[in-house]
């Protein structure tokens, strides 16, 4: 059997192999033409961009430094008062509380002076005695003078003068036993001065050890009396500080005490060092005098100092001259700062006269007009570009 091929099978295959290829290649014309008809943007080098600055300008001044520290109140003067005489409590000041202020030579109670008051007549009497006794002592000796005489005037032998004949032993005896009995007297009245306590200086009544009708012994604790002219502060002070300080009984160092109880801080001056060093901390002591801590000498409603209250001490130090002074936070790596310098940035290393709290002052390494700059920058390189805050000084 024979095929007969179709006249139009032959084009119809040649159609679908060559109109594709028609259709792909115009449009790969087109898309040139239309890709040589689009606007070629020019690249342009990455441009800087500066970091916007705040700053402050340097300008030197002098300054008055302060050395921080933490203290404790303590009384200067702190004493535990005995009773020199035994007896019962038969008045007492109405002062005499807890808390209680007295001045010097005020009766803090008094003793039953009976017993005393009996002594001081016996010692009299035994006074009174001794002197009679030697009255009759001199005339004993006037006579053994003229009985002396009588015998040389009878002639009835050598007679010697001795101290014996003369009486006289007898008579040191009797002065001897009037001064003992002028003893005794002191002594007694003396006691029986004792019978009332007084406060030996201008006292604030710490602790109260008696009451009315109590029986006390010779020794017996009456009361704890702390002195009110004078408090001190004992205050630990870092040693690399101590230099600042000015440690003199009347020259010291000034301080300012400042408790929390209080918004008006109270005067001070260091007088001396405790010698020692805390062995924990390793912090030296000093000690800072404050006369009149409850302020009783002066008009008005002046603060009291605590005892025991832990206070804030600012110390002065030294006068620091022609110093930068800059906030602590801006003090970069312990000894730099960074600088703003003709739109970029510089990285001063710089020399430190002192440091407190807040603020460090600068003695070298900067010059008046450096505008020193206080942001912070995440990652500052030497020369990066800046920018001034709108209203920094360029």
């Amino acid at each position: 059997m024979s095929v007969v091929k179709k006249p139009g099978s032959a084009a119809g295959l040649l159609i679908k192999i060559v109109l594709p290829v028609c259709l792909i290649l115009a449009g790969a014309a087109g898309w040139r033409y239309f890709k040589s008809k689009e606007p070629k943007m020019k690249r342009q080098p990455p441009t800087k961009q500066a970091v916007v600055v705040e700053t402050i300008s340097m300008e030197s001044g002098n300054y008055q430094s302060f050395v921080q520290v933490m203290g404790t109140v303590t009384p200067d003067t702190h004493i535990l008062l005995k009773s020199k005489v035994a007896g019962e409590v038969i008045s007492i000041s109405p002062k005499f509380v807890l808390g209680g202020l007295m001045k010097k030579g005020e009766t803090l109670l008094t003793l039953d002076p009976s017993d005393y008051k009996i002594e001081v007549l016996k010692a009299r009497s035994s006074l009174d005695k001794a002197l009679s006794d030697l009255t009759i002592e001199e005339g004993s000796q006037l006579i053994a003078k003229e009985e002396l005489k009588l015998i040389k005037m009878a002639d009835l032998g050598e007679i010697t003068a001795t101290d014996l004949a003369l009486r006289k032993p007898q008579l040191v005896q009797a002065k001897a036993a009037i001064d003992s009995a002028r003893a005794d007297l002191k002594k007694a009245e003396l006691n029986l001065s004792r019978t009332k306590v007084m406060v030996p200086f201008n006292a604030l009544i710490l602790e109260k050890q008696v009451n009315l009708g109590s029986l006390v012994t010779i020794q017996g604790t009456i009361a704890t009396l702390v002195g009110v002219d004078i408090y001190r502060v004992e205050a630990l002070v870092p040693p690399d500080r101590l230099s600042a300080v000015t440690v003199d009984e009347t020259a010291g160092s000034r301080a300012f005490i400042h408790s929390q109880y209080s918004e008006q801080p109270w005067q001070g001056r260091v007088v001396r060092t405790t010698g020692k060093m805390t062995s924990k901390s390793r912090m030296a002591g000093v000690i800072i005098s404050v006369v009149d801590p409850l302020g009783l000498k002066r008009q008005g409603n002046n603060p009291q100092l605590l005892l025991d209250d832990h206070v804030d001490v600012q110390i002065l130090g030294e006068m620091l001259k022609n110093v930068f002074s800059i906030p602590r936070a801006i003090l970069r790596d312990g000894n730099t700062v960074w600088v703003y310098n003709s739109g970029v940035l510089e990285i001063k290393a710089v020399g430190l006269a002192w440091k407190e709290d807040g603020r460090v002052f600068i003695r070298t390494g900067i010059r008046p007009g450096d505008l020193v700059i206080t942001s912070d920058l995440s990652a500052p390189v030497k020369g990066m570009a800046l920018q001034l805050v709108t209203g920094d000084r360029p």
